[in-house]
């Protein structure tokens, strides 16, 4: 199911009916955090897992965590939390050599470089992100990847009650600045959009969890 524009001033919420498929994603318990997760891999071998608190509240705005985890053969990787690549926030992530890993926030309007997207702020959680021989790992905790809008062009929303799609997006060349969360990346080699039951995700002490592993 794809991004649902709301009508001016409407909420309107991302997902599918109650447990209406079977999800594509499975649960996890990451051993670097500590977080459970609702986990997904791709057939090039890139992970997608999102954890959330176990209490959302009635407006479905809450604090998000994501975890990107990828070969390092894959240039740069992306996820949408509205189930596809525009109007909706983006996390872009790629390794910058050895020992770093960059997260970029987006929004897309096009097939053309997604512009910054201050609404979607990123914390990124030093003890689930690394670097290793094969792979690289992301680990962030997000504000505003649970709802986006405003009144104007109306309100979109997750509710972790239904099955929800999310997408990802990855490409096979790396971006031309990588020290840069600024820098531009052609475009995705692969896609897709993978249905996600994120009540497999839910953590008991969410914040308490993810400020710790912030320090």
């Amino acid at each position: 199911m794809h991004l649902q524009r709301a009508a001016a001033g409407v909420t309107a919420f991302l997902g599918l009916t109650k447990r209406q498929f079977e999800p594509d994603s499975h649960p996890y318990v990451d051993s670097d955090t500590g977080l459970k997760f609702a986990s997904y891999t791709s057939e090039r071998g890139v992970t997608y897992r999102v954890a959330i608190p176990d209490t959302i509240p009635a407006d479905n705005v809450f604090e998000t965590v994501l975890q990107v985890v990828a070969p390092h053969d894959i240039g740069w990787a992306g996820f949408a939390w509205g189930g596809t690549m525009t109007y909706n926030p983006l996390a872009i992530a790629w390794a910058n050599g050895t020992t770093n890993v960059v997260l970029s926030s987006r929004i897309a309007y096009g097939y053309y470089t997604p512009p910054e997207y201050p609404n979607a702020e990123y914390t990124v959680l030093k003890k689930g992100t690394r670097v290793n021989a094969t792979h690289w790992q992301l680990t962030a905790a997000c504000k505003g990847c649970s709802s986006w809008g405003d009144e104007e062009i109306g309100v979109t929303a997750i509710d972790p009650q239904y099955h929800t799609t999310m997408a990802f997006a990855f490409s096979n060349n790396q971006v031309d600045t990588p020290e840069s969360p600024d820098s531009s990346f052609g475009i995705h080699d692969s896609l897709g959009h993978p249905i996600f039951d994120l009540l497999t995700g839910q953590n008991a002490d969410f914040a308490a969890k993810v400020t710790e592993l912030a320090e």
